[in-house]
């Protein structure tokens, strides 16, 4: 008889492994199920793992947002055309451009027909779906309404889109401009300003502060511009490195939130997203202490996260939610007071959805506002290094030639 090797979890949440014997994989995952037990991996024992999950354990290439939305687009389309799991799987794995979707998908596929639960099989692979879509997944498996799960997935993958393509728009340019201006500084200063520099020297005449300060910047470059751009290189990756760790990332993100220019962009898009998140998962049947808990990881902010964290806990206490969050004064005024009329009129997901509307809205303003001030302050900052330039070379150009006249 056949022995298959498991990765299971008790009702307690509690991880297992192990092997079992069974006349096939569709027998083993049903007595496993039957136990009581939610299955994580199941395949027979020995068998060599995948690319897909090979990648997926040590590295995981890059899935867009925009292929996860299409794949759940045209995923819900097929189930609602009544097409079976296993079919929809194998044509999207046909579609599928990026090739390493296309074998995470192909996976996904003989894991279901395995016996896999199609959540599960999804869970293998968190850097492509997150927490909240496996939940969603979870929860239309086991309503029957996988269809409908899927096109409100659809709906939030979409406004995400949105939302962070705004972002990512607004901030494009402001980002370029800062990168060419380096660009140019270093350039002039390592191999431009020397030529007139050398000849300032020759002249033996008195320079202005100015010009010796540009001198002496000028030579470190010319010098050093390798160790000059480790600094640079190593600060960026330091940064990044410190805001991996949660000590460094829950001190940025609360540098960021009191910035007063800052703060306010960063409320509204954490307003914006919290309450769609938690729209859409009560929309799907999950309890809300679970779609706190997942909407905590996707808020993308540890000041805002650590403010919902402690509101889930006092739920659990038997208060509800508007207060817990009121009395943290991250949100809103009127985020909270809005959840407060949703629990009194027991409609929440509504009114979490209406206050979503407002704030992406508001979110898309606040970051060209944000916008509009950054461009003017790196043109100016731009314009002073030039006019130092400028200056430092014309000053002792003047009085040369007034000199040899």
């Amino acid at each position: 008889m056949p022995s298959f090797e498991y990765s299971i979890r008790d009702k307690k949440g509690q991880a297992l492994k192990g092997y079992m014997d069974a006349p096939g994989i569709r027998e083993a995952a049903l007595k496993l199920r039957e136990e009581g037990y939610y299955i994580t991996s199941l395949q027979p024992k020995g068998e060599a793992k995948s690319g897909a999950e090979k990648q997926s354990k040590i590295f995981q290439k890059k899935v867009q947002l925009r292929e996860l939305l299409i794949f759940t687009r045209q995923f819900g389309v097929m189930i609602r055309a009544g097409v079976n799991l296993a079919s929809c799987l194998n044509l999207m794995t046909q579609q599928t451009e990026n090739p390493y979707f296309a074998s995470v998908i192909h996976q996904i596929r003989r894991n279901v027909e395995g016996g896999e639960t199609l959540h599960g099989a999804m869970a293998k692979y968190p850097k492509i779906f997150p927490t909240i879509y496996i939940h969603m997944v979870e929860a239309g498996e086991a309503s029957g309404q996988l269809e409908t799960v899927l096109f409100r997935l659809v709906e939030h993958l979409e406004r995400e889109f949105e939302l962070k393509k705004k972002v990512t728009g607004a901030m494009t340019y402001p980002a370029m401009v800062v990168v060419v201006a380096i660009g140019v500084i270093f350039g002039l200063m390592t191999f431009v300003l020397p030529n007139f520099l050398d000849m300032f020297r020759g002249a033996n005449m008195k320079l202005p502060g100015v010009t010796l300060l540009l001198m002496a910047t000028s030579d470190m470059f010319v010098k050093y511009w390798y160790l000059i751009l480790a600094v640079l290189v190593g600060m960026v990756l330091g940064v990044k490195f410190y805001y991996d760790t949660p000590s460094g990332r829950r001190k940025i993100d609360k540098l960021l939130f009191n910035i007063k220019v800052v703060g306010p962009v960063i409320q509204k898009l954490a307003s914006a997203r919290f309450s769609r998140t938690l729209a859409t998962l009560l929309e799907s049947g999950l309890m809300i202490t679970l779609s706190l808990e997942m909407v905590e990881r996707a808020v993308g902010n540890t000041v805002v996260a650590d403010a919902i964290s402690k509101a889930r806990v006092n739920i659990t206490q038997g208060t509800g939610l508007a207060k817990p969050l009121a009395e943290k004064k991250v949100f809103p005024p009127m985020v909270t007071q809005m959840i407060a009329v949703g629990e009194e009129t027991g409609e929440l997901s509504t009114m979490l959805n209406q206050v979503a509307d407002f704030y992406e809205k508001e979110a898309g303003y606040a970051i060209e506002s944000l916008t509009k001030l950054i461009e003017p302050a790196i043109m100016v900052c731009l314009g002073g290094v030039v006019a130092m330039v400028v200056s430092a070379v014309m000053i002792p150009m003047f009085s040369l030639s007034t000199g040899v006249k």
